[in-house]
């Protein structure tokens, strides 16, 4: 069985992004929220989503004025699909058919760096603390790593380098947002963190 999920904002407002049964894109509602909070590094950035499942994440950050984004899935057929009618902008938006620590090790390997990573893996499936640290290296030095977890799951080990500056739950998905230990602080309201 098969769904879809609506771009929220931005030039691609409104158009459905088509995903398998087995994928559990992040909610419209958490969505915008995440956006919300990121709007103001958005424009121009590098964006990497691991596990990208539905593209969601990635493809409304494109919408929203980023730069580029790099899809991480293992099983992209509904993604490939969707990029071929969706996005004319060649390098755009990039798929890479990897498993996520094969892609971040490709990644690396190709001196790839990015303003924002986000690392949403299965529900069923715990947070690999070394995918975790492997993607940290990939941030730029003032990116910001964002976790998606349950709500109903522990909080994920925070990789060395990095500093836990936020966490935000929108019913059950919870953002953990992360920054460089070493990164000057950004915070000057609980609205502008990032």
């Amino acid at each position: 069985m098969a769904g879809a999920v609506r771009i929220a904002a931005g030039r691609w407002k409104g158009r459905r992004l088509e995903f398998s049964g087995q994928t559990r894109p992040t909610s419209g509602r958490a969505r915008a929220a995440l956006f919300d909070i990121l709007q103001k590094r958005l424009p121009g950035a590098r964006l990497l989503d691991l596990y990208a499942g539905s593209g969601a994440v990635g493809i409304e950050a494109v919408s929203r004025g980023a730069a580029r984004a790099v899809l991480v899935e293992a099983s992209p057929a509904h993604l490939e699909k969707t990029l071929r009618r969706l996005v004319p902008e060649e390098g755009a938006v990039e798929i890479l058919r990897l498993q996520a620590s094969s892609a971040i090790a490709e990644l690396a390997r190709r001196g790839e760096r990015f303003e924002i990573v986000f690392v949403d893996p299965p529900y069923a499936d715990e947070i690999d603390p070394g995918t975790v640290s492997g993607a940290a290296h990939l941030l730029t030095s003032d990116g910001t790593l964002v976790l998606q977890t349950d709500a109903e799951a522990s909080a994920p080990a925070t990789p060395d380098g990095l500093v836990l500056t936020d966490r935000r739950a929108y019913g059950r998905n919870v953002f953990w947002f992360l920054r460089s230990a070493r990164a000057e602080p950004r915070r000057t309201a609980k609205s502008d963190a990032f």
